[in-house]
């Protein structure tokens, strides 16, 4: 079986364990690469794409032991890097959050809070989930529309259009700040 075939943990009395472990291996043998890149372009780290690859395998072969059908396993395999990328961000957003409450003194871990690429990106954050996560991937993981369209599972036309109104609404919102 190639790993571009639908799979399906195995319902054979002879070893069903070995099997699912093997249609694993193939996938990541096959794809480990290019999903190891695709997490490094979504704005992990070396580290972090690692861990979401080895993450987003682990849960392939749960799924796959539960006896759960799995049609196109590389593209699973790419949606479940992308949400695991991020689940990353999101905790990396609330932690920065988190920090100044915890201790408001102290600036070692503050970065360049000040700077207006900060005042760009929390203004993003106020934009409807779709807007955001295009502008993200479009401009921090510098992703093409197409890719982008295959990521979110959305047409290239769909991502333009919502990166257009993201781009609106941020030069409304940041116009409208700086008056203020």
């Amino acid at each position: 079986m190639t790993s571009l075939q639908p799979i399906a943990a195995s319902n054979s009395q002879a070893s069903p364990l070995v099997d699912d472990a093997t249609m694993v291996t193939e996938l990541h043998d096959a794809h480990g690469a290019a999903l190891y890149d695709f997490a490094r372009h979504l704005g992990l780290s070396d580290e972090q794409a690692a861990d979401a690859l080895q993450e987003a395998i682990l849960r392939l072969w749960r799924e796959l032991r539960r006896g759960t059908f799995i049609e196109r396993p590389p593209a699973w395999l790419y949606r479940t890097v992308y949400r695991l990328a991020m689940e990353q961000h999101r905790w990396r957003h609330r932690l920065s959050q988190l920090l100044p409450r915890l201790a408001p003194h102290r600036t070692d871990y503050a970065g360049p809070e000040s700077s207006d690429r900060l005042t760009v990106w929390a203004a993003v954050d106020g934009l409807p989930p779709r807007q955001r996560h295009v502008l993200y991937l479009h401009y921090v993981a510098d992703l093409t529309f197409e890719q982008i369209a295959g990521v979110v599972g959305i047409s290239p036309s769909a991502t333009r259009t919502h990166a257009s109104r993201g781009i609106a609404a941020l030069r409304e919102r940041l116009s409208i700040e700086e008056d203020s």
